[in-house]
């Protein structure tokens, strides 16, 4: 009679231990040797997750567990509590893990093939899809940072990742209202999250204004600016319209031909769904314009001041200034100069005399002091400024002597001393452009 499974290992190994090698009996009286051949049943694996970090296997005590996992095969005995643990790294979803017993005969069970599930409790965070309207032209996700996601819209899919700050974007084509949008995260192991749904909204906001980076002048062959992106900027002029489209970054430039000074066009920008802004109305400037600053006060008077020597909120640029600037708007009239000297040390000059010196040939201009203003700081410095219009000879000797390749030398005579400096290439461009821009 055949023993019991567990008492044939026993006697085995008794057996080995005293140097024989075990012999079953199949009836008394009967010498003939009879071979285990016999197979294990297949064992009983635990379905395990991607988040598992063990695979418990039931069978055959004293049977030999063959695990192979990506390839390779690992070996486990299962123990008098009928078991084997298999301490494994969490295991992508959907891997295949075969598992069979092979006895002390050599007899090898059924194979116990086991799959990879995602562990519920593990899923990601479900991602959040930005509302898409029918003039968008990208679509952007929010997500775990470092995930990957796969999104559709309307038959196509996009495969992707969120970025370090959780954002995913896609640009896409302009979709019809309705079009059904999905996204879902997936880990590293396989986890997926929850299918997320949307759909393509109608887009019945009109674009803001565009805005331009500069004016347009007679020199200008283009307008450049920034409006909402991926739409289309319009200009219309005599009736002919230019368009251009803007940028995903929302810059765009849209060529057209020179245009005369005072010539009107209008600029208008029109997203994908066709809304379209207000219309806004561009007048043709000088040359130069751009090259000026127009600073207001609280009161709304205002100047206009060159780049090169003042700064945007009309401040200079220097501790040493000698300029022309204009009161409202660039004309002969309404021309100023400003002198100003900042006295770190605290001692202003007390303005006297202003002289202009070009090489042999210089202009004198008295200075009255009961028109200097003083402005002294909390740290003991004292701004001394003073104004003036300019008359016709000093214009003149501006117009013959001031040129970038001259040097122009500014002395001021105070009451006690004079300081003298001599004019950077951009203010001598100031002192020309101002002349030119007020019409002389």
């Amino acid at each position: 009679m055949k023993q019991p499974k567990y008492l044939a290992l026993f006697l085995a190994g008794t057996l080995v231990v005293g140097g024989f090698t075990p012999t079953f009996v199949a009836a008394e009286g009967d010498t003939t040797t009879v071979a285990d051949v016999t197979a294990p049943a297949a064992p009983v694996v635990a379905a395990p997750f991607h988040t598992s970090t063990s695979l418990t296997i039931q069978g055959e005590i004293g049977a030999k567990a063959e695990i192979l996992v990506a390839g390779k095969t690992y070996e486990r005995v299962i123990r008098t509590n009928g078991e084997a643990v298999f301490t494994m790294s969490p295991q992508p979803v959907g891997r295949v893990i075969d598992v069979r017993l092979v006895d002390a005969s050599g007899n090898a069970s059924a194979v116990t093939r086991v799959i990879v599930a995602e562990d519920p409790a593990a899923r990601p965070a479900a991602p959040v899809i930005n509302p898409v309207d029918n003039s968008a032209r990208a679509i952007e996700v929010k997500g775990t940072p470092g995930l990957a996601v796969t999104v559709t819209v309307g038959g196509s899919t996009f495969n992707g990742s969120f970025d370090a700050n959780g954002n995913y974007r896609r640009v896409i084509a302009l979709q019809k209202v309705g079009t059904v949008l999905t996204a879902q995260a997936k880990t590293a192991n396989g986890a997926i999250s929850e299918l997320v749904k949307s759909t393509v909204v109608a887009d019945k906001v009109a674009p803001s204004k565009a805005r331009l980076t500069q004016a347009v002048t007679t020199l200008s062959n283009g307008i450049a600016g920034t409006a909402e992106p991926l739409a289309t900027v319009i200009v219309t002029i005599d009736g002919k319209a230019y368009t251009a489209p803007v940028m995903s970054t929302g810059k765009f430039v849209l060529p057209i031909p020179k245009q005369p000074l005072g010539k009107k066009m209008s600029l208008v920008v029109r997203d994908g769904a066709g809304n379209r802004s207000a219309s806004e109305t561009l007048t043709v400037q000088h040359a130069l314009f751009n090259n000026f600053h127009r600073v207001s006060d609280e009161e709304g008077n205002r100047i206009v001041v060159h780049k090169e020597v003042f700064a945007a909120d009309g401040s200079t640029r220097y501790n040493e200034t000698f300029a022309p600037f204009f009161f409202e708007r660039p004309t002969k009239a309404s021309m100023g100069f400003l002198l100003q000297y900042y006295a770190e040390d605290g001692e202003p000059l007390e303005f006297e005399k202003l002289r202009i010196r070009v090489g042999s040939a210089s202009y004198v201009h008295t200075i009255d002091p009961f028109d200097v203003d003083y402005i002294e700081y909390d740290d003991g410095t004292v701004d001394e400024t003073y104004w003036f219009i300019p008359d016709a000879k000093m214009i003149a000797f501006i117009k013959q002597h001031v040129r970038p390749e001259n040097r122009i030398v500014i002395t001021i005579e105070g009451y006690e001393y004079e300081f003298e400096w001599a004019l950077l290439g951009g203010e001598k461009r100031a002192f020309v452009q101002s002349l030119q821009y007020a019409g002389y």
